[in-house]
């Protein structure tokens, strides 16, 4: 296999594999030896992988690997780590990221496995069906015949099917006439009573009415009633706080009566003293 159809089978097996399990950006160069011989590279970068005809100097990891054992891999024959194993492929520096990288091939492989499957089992299938259509075609015919001849005996049953009803619905009839009847005179037996109970309502509600409007003027009677009450309790309070005042105001005044008595006795009594005083000098001076 040339070097350009190795580059491409790559590319083609990549091309819709995912990034899982690859954080950020990641790749690695492959040196093929033998058959094809050349060097590429295969870069996971933004959810997708790239693959390029060139060296990667800047790369996590570079394998060494033959062309024939690259293939393998590729279409699933062989994995990366027995392959590695076995020194059939040589990596220096991050092994683990050249391991992830060469094992993601396997989602393209799993889809055409699985095409590959359902293509065999449609193969296999097939014959089963065809053989089985003859069989299929006779059972149908014969499901057919079956109805065909059923029919009679389902119309017959219908009939007589039809026939128990309707002697059931007669049947009935008379029962159902005889309970609508005694229904209408037990309604008819009910009127007056009815009535009479209306009558006894309308009357309760009469009595009720006025029970309630002469309770409600005992309330209103009442309620003036606590309210003058109230109004005299007021007033009497007034009265009374009044009585206090004027008590307590001739108290003040009895007080102050006293105090003028005594300071008019206390004046009289200094006047006469002092009466008596220049009365005596008088007596001295003419003696």
């Amino acid at each position: 296999m040339t070097y350009e159809k190795i580059v491409d089978k790559i590319t083609k097996a990549y091309a819709k594999a995912e990034t899982t399990g690859i954080d950020g950006h990641k790749a690695i160069q492959i040196n093929v030896r033998g058959e094809g011989e050349g060097a590429l590279y295969i870069e996971a970068v933004k959810g997708h992988f790239n693959v390029q005809p060139y060296e990667y100097y800047d790369n996590d990891a570079v394998v060494t690997v033959s062309s024939k054992v690259l293939i393998d891999i590729l279409d699933g024959d062989i994995e990366p780590e027995a392959a590695y194993a076995e020194q059939k492929l040589h990596v220096m520096g991050d092994a683990h990221t050249a391991n992830k990288i060469l094992s993601l091939r396997k989602v393209n492989i799993a889809k055409k496995t699985v095409k590959k499957a359902a293509k065999k089992v449609v193969e296999v299938a097939m014959p089963v069906v065809e053989a089985a259509k003859p069989v299929a075609q006779k059972a149908v015919e014969e499901t057919k015949k079956a109805a065909e001849a059923a029919k009679p005996v389902a119309e017959k049953a219908v009939k007589e099917t039809k026939k128990v009803a309707q002697k059931a619905v007669e049947a009935a009839k008379p029962v159902a006439q005889k309970a609508v009847e005694e229904t209408k005179k037990a309604a008819e037996a009910a009127k007056p009573v009815a009535k009479n109970a209306v009558k006894e309502t309308k009357k309760a509600v009469k009595e009720t009415k006025k029970t309630v409007k002469k309770a409600a003027a005992s309330a209103s009677k009442a309620i003036k009633a606590a309210a003058q009450s109230v109004k005299e309790d007021q007033e009497a309070d007034k009265a009374e706080k009044a009585a206090e005042k004027a008590k307590k105001a001739a108290k003040k005044a009895k007080k102050a009566a006293e105090q003028a008595e005594k300071a008019a006795f206390e004046a009289e009594v200094a006047k006469a003293e002092k009466a008596v005083k220049e009365a005596a000098k008088k007596e001295e001076g003419q003696e």
